[in-house]
């Protein structure tokens, strides 16, 4: 498949898509699936329903159209949070691309590498395509469906004013967000990070974040611990948001919807048909991020569906890797756009002719990449954490042949995936 801006969904935008502008949007971007978009998959399956499909069908429905080649399940941001307090990540070095978990050191003689498996949301995400929901899953469901109902946004109000102060009440969204800023630059930054910390419920890292940060010889909190000083930042403007009329219709639900902030800085664009997102998240993306309204992001896709469905036959059995391994020139679709945005030197990439190679060749690294998934035999592990010495990354992705009407291999392509697959099987009984 191609590559493509990295990219974050929720819910709303995704549930408006037909499965033929689902498999193009996983063809040309990169997804990353929050925590939160199965925190909504999950409580749709404890609502009640006011149609004449199941929370199962719903649930089973979205689950076919999540993005299943060019996706990963994203880390939860309190694992983020926890990596940037203990001095493992580095917020200006992550340049919008996403934190994936679940990497497993594998070495197989002197080379070195890192492979990414199908984390348990992912591997849940194809169950539920098939209806097959766990207990497990159900238990969770009510469990953060229950969570999403405890939210107090009165308590909020109170904790934070408590601690920062009584403030003007902001006369826009965007004034709410500069007094975010003034109060997080403002403050005695010793007691800010206490603060912030018990407030993000990790009150047994204080201690710890402090003395570090004094080590340092006290920097500014904002340039130390940048991803803390967002999370902070977006509870401070919507405390202070909520006791206006900024926002109509406040819900206990939006406070799923504020959380995917905390996921913006591993993105370069984000698509939401939410309001509340549509109003809030361009404050808080930088310069180099996109907001797209998930009616725009339908309608561009609806396009791509009806040229490329126009390509004779023969073309469309070569699959979508082959015919739309790149967006077409036409800069009136915004998928162009954007890769022109974040991948501005596409067109050279798409136009560069690979030299023959030897197919035996091939056929052996296939087969040492095989070797490094399954765990052949010489496989062993190392400890090896700067990626830039590694020798390889690979994801391992289990991805459906055909969605919609789309075929998105080659029949020959199709053919070696069946065989490898049988060849699994037969190995594995």
């Amino acid at each position: 498949m191609s590559f493509g801006p990295s990219l974050i969904f929720d819910k709303s935008s995704l549930e408006s898509l037909n499965l033929d502008e689902a498999a193009l949007l996983d063809n040309f971007y990169r997804s990353s699936i929050t925590p939160l978009f199965f925190v909504e998959c999950l409580a749709d399956l404890e609502k009640a329903i006011k149609s004449r499909s199941t929370p199962e069908q719903i649930v089973g429905s979205l689950a076919l159209r999540t993005p299943d080649a060019q996706s990963s399940a994203h880390a939860h941001h309190r694992r983020i949070l926890g990596q940037e307090l203990s001095g493992y990540l580095d917020l200006s070095q992550v340049l919008e691309r996403p934190m994936v978990p679940h990497g497993e050191p594998v070495q197989l003689g002197d080379k070195r590498g890192i492979i990414f498996r199908r984390s348990p949301e992912e591997q849940a995400l194809e169950r539920w395509t098939r209806a097959e929901f766990l207990e497990v899953e159900r238990s969770h469901a009510k469990i953060w469906r229950q969570a999403i109902m405890r939210i107090n946004h009165d308590d909020l109000v109170k904790t934070i004013t408590a601690g920062v102060g009584h403030w003007r009440k902001p006369k826009s969204l965007e004034d709410a967000k500069q007094m975010a800023d003034t109060i997080i630059d403002n403050m005695d930054p010793e007691w800010l990070i206490g603060f912030g910390l018990e407030l993000l419920d990790i009150p047994e890292a204080i201690a710890y974040v402090q003395g570090k940060w004094a080590e340092k010889r006290k920097p500014p909190v904002r340039n130390y611990l940048p991803y803390f000083t967002l999370m902070l930042t977006i509870n401070i403007f919507f405390s202070l948001v909520i006791q206006t009329q900024l926002l109509r219709n406040v819900k206990q639900s939006h406070q799923v919807d504020l959380a995917y902030l905390y996921y913006l800085p591993f993105c370069s664009v984000f698509t939401s048909k939410d309001r509340f997102h549509a109003q809030i998240l361009p404050l808080f993306m930088n310069q180099r991020q996109t907001f797209v309204h998930g009616d725009e992001l339908k309608e561009d896709l609806s396009r791509l569906v009806s040229r490329y469905a126009a390509l004779p036959e023969d073309v469309q059995r070569t699959g979508l890797i082959t015919f739309a391994h790149t967006p077409p020139d036409d800069t009136s679709f915004l998928v162009t756009r954007l890769w022109d945005i974040y991948l501005p030197n596409w067109r050279a990439i798409r136009d560069y002719k690979k030299p023959q190679t030897d197919p035996e060749e091939d056929k052996q690294l296939v087969e040492e990449i095989n070797r490094w998934v399954d765990g052949g035999q010489g496989v062993v592990s190392h400890n090896e954490h700067d990626i830039d010495k590694l020798d390889h990354v690979t994801i391992t992705r289990r991805v459906k042949a055909r969605k919609g009407r789309w075929r998105r291999f080659s029949e020959e392509q199709e053919q070696r995936m069946w065989e490898y697959e049988q060849s699994k099987k037969n190995k594995d009984s």
